[in-house]
Parts: structure tokens; C-alpha cells; sequence
């Protein structure tokens, strides 16, 4: 037999969820029931994707030797009533300081927009959504071990950090700044994230006069957690792992610039996510391939603090991930 406080419960709940009908009649056992029907598939429909805001900063966070700007249809991976686009883009560098002092330094940003309702739940899209920004860095430092002629072991320890707000919050933090005044019912909407981790990369770099070849294999895990005064809903943690293939292939042209030698490029990279981002973004694997051309200017010594740009690259690249992800994109590289 149903209880007195359940009943009375459903019926509360019924009135804020906007059932007056049900609420208004007889409050006989097969109608209670039928408003905690309609209660559990509301909460089924507002829950939220496991790891929320933390699994798009594990993407943004884990470096991508072919960096570039993603926009995602959600309707296209997704048979989720509601689903709506994301924006999201990386870049970033790596290199090695000298054969003499192997030391490897990397850097990342990564960035994000979305609307939290429809990437994170079930619900229909809204007529004036409410954006969410994200960014997020990576700084690694390795050691490069040499264990072949041509073959290198890469351990990288990575840290990264990130934030999250809304759009809301961000002008409420824009007045607050300009105006002096309290406003942290919007500006205390925001997330903070940290993270640390590291990598393994096994590299393959061999160069001569006729050809260049790069290959990467890499392992990447970084365990994300939030800090702060990051708001409740989103408090947690995450595990961000990928592991991903590079690879590049160069050779001239026959052409010149600036007393360099012009050369094709072709390159590819495809990347498993084995995290928590694979069930925000998705798909599980994203695979790219272009090509392209680069010219080598390092005869006009162009650089700063020990480090000279020596070559420029603008390749085009097309981009596929399961559940039929497709897109294109164009980057510029260099070379130090």
C-alpha cells in the first residue's frame, strides 16, 4: 500500500512539473503511481553524461601531434533527442632542445563551447541556449633515450590545469570588474580543473636528402580533478587516456624558396580514446590524413631566446571518427 508521504510527495512534485491534471484528481494508487512514473523519466532524461565538463577538458588536455579545430553535430553521433553542435580546438608544439641535451618540452591550449543541456542530457534543444566556454593547457617535459639508429624512447610527465564558465558568469565577471559590485550569483558559476600525468612515446625519425619520415606511437593519461570553489554539480574526477599513431612523410618538389629546397608533405594520425572523453565526445576514434607543402626558411634565422623557425608548413586535412564523424580542416605548422 502506498504510503501518505509519497503520496504527498508525487503530488508536489507533480504541481512544479506542471501536471495539475494529475494533480488536481483523486489521489487513488494508480495515479500516484502514474506521477512517479512521469517523475523517474524526467530524472532519467536530466541525467547526466559520465564525465561531464572533465571528459571534454580530458580532450582538450591530451596533446594531439595534428592540433586543429573540431566542430561536432551531436544529431550525428548521437540518437539523443536534442542533440546540438560543439566547438572545439587545440594547438600547440613540441620539440627536443639538441642531440646534446635531449631534453623535451611541450606546450597546449585547447579550447571548447557548448551548451551543457543538450552535450551532457537528454532534453530537447532550447531557443536561447546557454553557452559554456572551456580552455584548457598541457605542459609536458621529457627526456629522449636514444635505443636505435633511428629510434627514440620519449617519457614525458605532463600537467594541465583548466577552466569552465558560462557566458553568464564571464559578463557577471566583466561588471563585478568594471562596476565593483557583488554579483557572484553569476560569477561563482565556473569550474576548475587540474590535472597530472604523463606520457610514453616510442618516435622514429629518420631524415636524408631524398625523403623525411616522422612516426609517433604515444600513450597519454592524465588524471583530471576538480579544485576550488568549482560549482557542486560538476565536482569530481576523470581519467583522461588516449593512445595515438602519427606519422609524416616529406620530399621536395624540385622548386625553391629563399635558397631552400620546396617540399611536399603527406601526414596521418589516427587516436584511441580509452578515457572518460569518449563518452562526451561521442566517438572513440578519430582518425586524420592531408597533405600539403612546406618551405624550409631557415637561412633567414628568424627566432628568439636560442630558438630559430627553420621550416613552415600549411597543410589540409579531412577527419573521420566512428558513429560517421566527418570534417575538414587547414593548419599551419613550423618547425624550430
Amino acid at each position: 500500500m502506498i504510503g501518505l508521504r509519497r503520496i504527498a510527495r508525487a503530488l508536489a512534485v507533480a504541481a512544479m512539473l506542471g501536471l495539475p491534471a494529475i494533480a488536481a484528481a483523486q489521489p487513488t494508487g494508480e495515479r500516484v503511481e502514474a506521477i512517479l512514473d512521469r517523475i523517474d523519466a524526467i530524472r532519467d532524461q536530466i541525467r547526466i553524461r559520465p564525465g561531464g565538463v572533465l571528459g571534454i577538458m580530458g580532450y582538450n588536455m591530451s596533446p594531439d601531434g595534428s592540433a586543429n579545430a573540431l566542430q561536432i553535430n551531436r544529431s550525428t553521433v548521437s540518437a539523443d533527442e536534442g542533440a546540438s553542435t560543439f566547438t572545439l580546438s587545440q594547438f600547440g608544439f613540441g620539440f627536443t632542445w639538441s642531440e646534446s641535451f635531449p631534453l623535451f618540452t611541450e606546450a597546449y591550449v585547447g579550447t571548447a563551447r557548448y551548451d551543457p543541456r543538450a552535450v551532457f542530457t537528454n532534453l530537447g534543444t532550447r531557443r536561447s541556449p546557454l553557452r559554456w566556454n572551456n580552455i584548457a593547457a598541457t605542459l609536458g617535459v621529457g627526456y629522449d633515450i636514444r635505443i636505435g639508429e633511428y629510434l627514440w624512447l620519449r617519457p614525458i610527465l605532463n600537467v594541465s590545469g583548466g577552466y569552465a564558465a558560462s557566458d553568464a558568469s564571464l559578463f557577471g565577471q566583466f561588471i563585478q570588474y568594471r562596476t565593483d559590485r557583488d554579483i557572484s550569483a553569476l560569477t561563482d558559476q565556473h569550474v576548475n580543473v587540474g590535472g597530472l600525468g604523463g606520457s610514453l612515446m616510442l618516435a622514429y625519425y629518420d631524415y636524408r636528402p631524398a625523403r623525411d619520415i616522422d612516426v609517433e606511437l604515444r600513450y597519454t593519461q592524465i588524471q583530471l580533478q576538480t579544485l576550488g570553489d568549482t560549482i557542486r554539480a560538476a565536482r569530481g574526477r576523470s581519467t583522461a587516456q588516449t593512445a595515438s599513431l602519427w606519422t609524416r612523410y616529406r620530399w621536395p618538389t624540385g622548386w625553391e624558396a629563399f635558397g631552400r629546397p620546396v617540399r611536399w608533405v603527406l601526414d596521418g594520425s589516427f587516436s584511441y580514446y580509452l578515457g572518460d572523453q569518449a563518452d562526451i565526445m561521442g566517438f572513440t576514434w578519430s582518425a586524420k590524413v592531408g597533405g600539403g607543402i612546406e618551405i624550409d626558411v631557415g637561412r633567414q634565422e628568424v627566432g628568439a631566446l636560442g630558438l630559430n623557425l627553420s621550416r613552415v608548413r600549411l597543410v589540409a586535412r579531412y577527419f573521420i571518427g566512428d558513429n560517421n564523424i566527418t570534417g575538414t580542416s587547414v593548419g599551419l605548422g613550423f618547425s624550430f
